[in-house]
């Protein structure tokens, strides 16, 4: 008995253990948005694993919507819909729409929609073209009926090690998320969003995505939040005026 008493414990301490490493390293698919104050303009970030904080150190307080909540200040409430692995191909292996994120998304009724999605499109098993890619897109937009739509353009993805053709880290092809970014650009004109050009952003920082070519860094998250908070306080200002 005392020997599976000390085997028991063993392995409740390796599972909070593990538990707290995948959590503190956004590995844990879990969220942790806090509570919706009265009066508080809620923003909701939807996205993937980038939005989610696949591999931020200190997730909790250092993914890039957490970060966006910081800034912005009590007068705002910022969610994290980011969902690791999920696409825009409503066809694809992970689309976004198929997870539980998606329905809690349009259940926060967000006053201000920020739009991250679109890097796994990239992938071979995903990618159809360009014309296929902007049809699922709208329709997706088009679902979140009453929101202020801040659209981003995903990141830059990069190959490592001297590669310059075909997929990176998880089956990511960084020449088709080029021509991911630049679809989002043109909708982005056409509808009138106001754009976060995250793909421009991020091509000029390469450090940021040195672990995989794919998941920004701690700083890079933190980069991507002072972009997007920029919009959303010149979007407030012109609504004031």
């Amino acid at each position: 008995l005392k020997i599976v008493l000390v085997i028991v414990i063993a392995l409740v301490i390796v599972v909070v253990v593990g538990f707290k490493y995948l959590y503190n390293n956004g590995l844990s698919g879990q969220t942790a948005n806090p509570e919706v104050k009265e009066g508080q303009i809620k923003v909701a970030c939807i996205g993937d694993s980038i939005t989610y904080g696949h591999g931020i150190v200190g997730w909790e307080k250092n993914n890039y919507p957490a970060v966006l909540g910081q800034i912005l200040g009590e007068e705002y409430h910022v969610a994290n819909f980011g969902s690791s692995g999920t696409c825009v191909n409503p066809n694809g292996d992970q689309p976004y729409t198929s997870r539980a994120t998606y329905q809690e998304s349009l259940d926060y009724s967000a006053d201000i929609l920020v739009f991250m999605l679109g890097t796994n499109d990239s992938k071979p098993e995903n990618w159809i073209d360009e014309n296929a890619f902007r049809e699922d897109l709208l329709q997706l937009l088009d679902s979140y009926e009453d929101a202020k739509i801040v659209l981003c353009t995903v990141p830059t993805a990069f190959f490592l090690d001297g590669q310059t053709e075909g997929v990176t880290n998880h089956d990511i092809q960084p020449k088709v998320v080029n021509r991911i970014a630049e679809v989002i650009r043109q909708i982005a004109e056409e509808r009138g969003y106001p754009l976060v050009d995250i793909h421009a952003l991020t091509a000029q920082h390469p450090e940021w995505f040195a672990k995989d070519g794919v998941h920004p860094s701690n700083e890079g998250a933190a980069g991507i939040a002072q972009a997007v908070y920029e919009t959303i306080i010149n979007l407030e200002t012109e609504k004031e005026t």
